[in-house]
């Protein structure tokens, strides 16, 4: 039975990746038939066999390091974002999982959290620059006030959802705290953490991103686009989104990863639904 329902699954991701790369693999021949044929103003809109060269002399470049310069702007945004979206996890689910299980907590915190929500994440750097400076300090900060909303709004409504009876059962059956805490209710409320994290990680690097383009001192994929702006170079902005997108495919293919590792396998959802 499980066989069954990993073949079938890896079978589905695999058709999945296939015609994605076979739909961007078509835009990309099309764009550069349009670019070739002169539609397209070259100064503003670059050639994707353009885009790709210089993306692979970024790639050879090295830093004062000895390292290629497009990996390090890769890395530094990439060590950003973990850390970001740890602590906007790690306060995130804490103060979810209190506001879903305190109507008290959940009365005081909610109106706050409401009102600093809609604020975009870019509107905070400002003001973080002024606490932090330039750098890590600032755009991490901005990255996780940005990731932690939609975890703790997320946590809160997984934990709110569990059957008042399913903890009336373990309580019955002897359970303690800690077992029901692990037992009843992380498996139930996880299908909302994970749609959390998913959100918050999208949120989170939009945002880091964003923050790297006015805060970054040197490195990251913000920073290397904004620079390309200033120097003239449209295939590097346009290869620094191509990168973004692809970066960001990955990190949410290994979220869903986990996902098929806990949830699925608790029985909490469907692991073809996934």
């Amino acid at each position: 039975m499980k066989t069954g329902i990993f073949n079938k699954s890896t079978s589905r991701f695999f058709l999945q990746a296939i015609i994605v790369f076979a739909v961007f693999m078509s835009l990309l021949l099309l764009w550069e038939a349009i670019s070739f044929f002169g539609i397209l103003n070259p100064s503003l809109i670059s050639r994707p066999s353009e885009i790709f060269l210089d993306m692979w002399k970024l790639f050879l470049k090295r830093s004062p390091a000895a390292q290629s310069v497009l990996l390090v702007h890769i890395y530094s945004s990439l060590y950003r974002l973990f850390l970001a979206f740890s602590l906007a996890a790690g306060v995130g689910i804490s103060l979810g999982i209190l506001m879903g299980y305190s109507q008290r907590i959940r009365w005081f915190l909610e109106p706050l959290i409401t009102l600093a929500m809609p604020v975009p994440g870019i509107a905070w750097a400002p003001i973080f620059m002024i606490w932090f400076g330039f750098g890590d300090p600032t755009i991490i900060s901005v990255g996780a006030l940005a990731a932690f909303f939609p975890i703790v709004y997320n946590t809160t409504t997984g934990v709110r959802s569990i059957e008042k009876e399913f903890i009336w059962a373990a309580r019955s059956m002897g359970a303690d705290r800690k077992t029901i805490f692990f037992k009843v209710l992380l498996p139930s409320s996880a299908p909302y953490i994970f749609t959390g994290f998913k959100l918050g990680l999208a949120r989170g690097w939009r945002t880091i991103i964003a923050v790297e383009m006015i805060a970054a001192s040197l490195w990251g994929l913000g920073f290397m686009i904004f620079d390309a702006r200033d120097y003239l170079r449209p295939s590097i902005i346009y290869g620094g989104i191509i990168i973004l997108a692809v970066v960001y495919l990955f990190i949410e293919g290994l979220v869903k990863l986990v996902e098929r590792r806990t949830i699925a396998k608790w029985g909490m959802v469907r692991p073809e639904a996934m």
